[in-house]
C-alpha cells in the first residue's frame, strides 16, 4: 500500500477575555516558591538564584529563615513567571495554583476542540433518544467512562484484526504549544466556588477558593496541523474494504468545518452561561461582558473568530457531552444526572457556579476561560 500524505496547516491566535487558569499540578508556598512583593507577584527561579542568595540560603540553619532571606532579596529574585497582584499579602506557607509552562498548552487546546468537534458531530446527526442511551454506559464502574461509547461512535473504527485496537479521527490533528506569546498578562487572584442560591441571596460567600495565577492577557499564537492519507489499495478486497473505512475515519477530520464547529460550540456555551447567570443581580457587569461577547463572536458566519473556554473551574458543560445532552436530550441528561449523583451520594449538577476576582468586590466576579480563537489556513 502506498501513501501520499497531504498536511492542512491552520495558524491559530488565542487572546484572553477573561481569566485562564490551566495549573501545573505542583502548588507554589507563598515565601518560598512564590514572593509576594509591593506591586507584583514572583514566582522564584531557583535555578537562576544569585551566588549571594544560595550562600545565604545555604548557610541559614532552619528552612523557616528562607523567608525573611527571599524577602530581603526580593528586589534582585529571578522569576519563572511575574504577575500582577490582585490578592494583597497571604500569610507564608499558602499554598498557591501555579501556572503551566507553557500557560496555556497545545493539549488544553487540542481538548477543547475535540469537545467541539464531538459537539458538532453529535448535533449533525439525528440521534433518537434510544439509540443515544445505548451510546451512555450507565453499568460504568468509573465516570470518565460513562460516555466511552458515544465518543468511540463519534471518533473511533476498529483496526484489522491482525493489528487489534483503534484508529481516532482526531490521531490526525496535531496541536502545537504556543510558538509566541505576546504581551502576555498574569494576574494573581482569587478562584472561588459559590452555591447558587447564595449568590441569588446576594451574599457572595464561597464555599471554597484558592489563589492562583491566571492568564489575563495577551496573544498566543499556535499551530494546528491535519494529516490526511490517501492510499491506493492492492490488498484484497475484503481487507481493503476494511482499510478503506479505516481511512475514511482517519480523513473524516479534513472534509470538517473546523472554524464552524467551534462557533456553534462556543456560542452554545455562552447562551448556556448566559442562562445561568440571568438569576444573579450581582454578576450583572458578567452578564453584559458575556452579552457582548455574544453580539461580537455569534452573528456573522464568516468570521475567522470564535469565542472558546477553556481551563479549570469551567465546568462539566465545556469538556463533556453534557451540553449536548442536556439542550438536545434532556431525558438522558436526567438519567445521567441519577446515575452520576447515586455514585458520588450527592445531587450532580451545576448548583454551583465558580468565579474568579474579590469575594469582596463581587460586582467584578467573572467566569474563567473566555477566550478569543482566530483560525486561519496557512497559505
Amino acid at each position: 500500500m502506498r501513501h501520499s500524505l497531504v498536511i492542512n496547516k491552520f495558524n491559530a491566535v488565542l487572546r484572553p477575555l477573561a481569566p485562564i487558569a490551566i495549573f501545573s499540578g505542583v502548588d507554589g508556598i507563598v515565601g518560598y516558591d512564590v514572593v509576594i512583593r509591593d506591586r507584583d507577584v514572583c514566582v522564584v527561579d531557583y535555578n537562576a538564584l544569585p551566588a549571594e542568595v544560595i550562600m545565604r540560603l545555604g548557610e541559614a540553619k532552619d528552612p523557616r529563615e528562607y523567608v525573611n532571606i527571599l524577602w530581603n532579596y526580593r528586589a534582585v529574585l529571578p522569576c519563572k513567571f511575574t504577575s500582577v497582584n490582585n490578592i494583597g499579602r497571604l500569610p507564608p506557607q499558602t499554598r498557591v495554583k501555579l501556572p503551566q509552562e507553557h500557560l496555556v498548552p497545545g493539549s488544553s487546546l487540542k481538548g477543547y476542540v475535540r469537545t467541539a468537534i464531538l459537539y458538532h458531530i453529535l448535533t449533525s446527526r439525528a440521534l433518537g433518544s434510544d439509540i443515544l442511551r445505548r451510546l451512555i454506559d450507565l453499568s460504568a464502574e468509573e465516570l470518565k467512562y460513562v460516555a466511552t461509547p458515544l465518543e468511540r461512535y463519534a471518533f473511533k473504527h476498529g483496526r484489522l484484526r491482525a493489528q487489534g485496537g483503534e484508529v481516532d479521527t482526531l490521531q490526525n490533528l496535531y496541536v502545537s504549544d504556543p510558538l509566541m506569546m505576546e504581551s502576555v498578562k498574569l494576574s494573581f487572584d482569587w478562584l472561588s466556588v459559590f452555591e447558587r442560591g447564595v449568590l441569588i441571596r446576594g451574599s457572595p460567600r464561597p464555599i471554597a477558593q484558592v489563589p492562583g495565577i491566571v492568564v489575563s492577557g495577551g496573544v498566543l499564537k499556535y499551530d494546528i496541523s491535519v494529516f490526511k492519507a490517501e492510499p491506493e489499495f492492492v490488498a484484497r478486497e475484503a481487507v481493503s474494504e476494511t482499510l478503506k473505512s479505516v481511512l475514511k475515519k482517519l480523513t473524516e477530520i479534513t472534509e470538517l468545518d473546523l472554524v464552524g464547529a467551534l462557533r456553534r460550540f462556543g456560542c452554545d456555551l455562552l447562551d448556556y452561561e448566559l442562562d445561568v447567570v440571568k438569576e444573579f443581580s450581582v454578576l450583572e457587569e458578567y452578564r453584559e461582558l458575556l452579552k457582548s461577547f455574544r453580539s461580537r463572536y455569534c452573528g456573522s458566519s464568516r468570521e475567522v473568530c470564535v469565542i472558546a473556554r477553556l481551563g479549570f473551574m469551567t465546568g462539566h458543560m465545556t469538556k463533556t457531552v453534557d451540553l449536548y445532552l442536556k439542550k438536545f436530550h434532556p431525558e438522558v441528561y436526567e438519567d445521567v444526572k441519577k446515575y452520576i449523583s447515586s455514585k458520588i451520594r450527592r445531587v450532580w449538577d451545576e448548583a454551583t457556579i465558580k468565579l474568579v476576582g474579590s469575594p469582596l468586590n463581587p460586582e467584578k466576579l467573572l467566569g474563567l476561560g473566555w477566550c478569543e480563537l482566530c483560525i486561519e489556513k496557512s497559505r
